[in-house]
């Protein structure tokens, strides 16, 4: 089984990560891969990119996106590992492959995670597309960046699933 995600799901998708992770010491399955799509991995909207992307990023805006946390935790500690992958413990994670656009305010998430995941000792890659805005992926049918993104992960997830396979 590989996990993916895209955005609000990306960071679904790297918390189910951690947590089976958290629950593989007692006999848990961890998924092969795991892919997320400009995810958001830090509730506590720490990245610089949010400043830096801001003028760029047509989807989000701070304000916006910190009152939806605050509903969303709903009182609860934002740098929990569950709820901000960014904060968790990454080693003995499968490879996390993250695709990110350079105008987008999540751009630091995605950047922080792997960079933190690398150190872990995961083989984690994030990919990041020039010009591109959030949900870039959604482009198929205009955009070349999202069919050569979303060939590129499936090569990677059939790679990784074939392992399984042929293991």
């Amino acid at each position: 089984m590989a996990i993916t995600g895209d955005s609000a799901g990306g960071n679904l998708a790297l918390g189910l990560l951690h947590f089976a992770a958290a629950q593989r010491a007692s006999g848990g399955t961890l998924p092969v891969a795991a892919v997320a799509l400009s995810p958001v991995t830090d509730l506590a909207l720490t990245g610089a990119s949010w400043e830096t992307r801001g003028a760029a990023d047509p989807y989000f805006l701070r304000s916006q996106v910190a009152e939806l946390v605050r509903s969303y935790l709903g009182g609860h500690d934002p740098a929990d590992p569950l709820a901000s992958p960014l904060y968790g413990k990454l080693a003995g994670l499968p490879p996390v492959r993250i695709h990110v656009g350079d105008d987008e305010v999540l751009l630091d998430d995605s950047l922080r995670y792997v960079e933190r995941a690398v150190a872990a000792g995961v083989d984690a890659r994030v990919d990041v597309w020039e010009g591109m805005p959030h949900g870039f992926l959604s482009g198929i049918d205009t955009l070349a960046a999202s069919r050569q993104a979303l060939d590129e992960i499936g090569q990677f997830l059939d790679d990784r699933l074939n392992l399984v396979r042929l293991g």
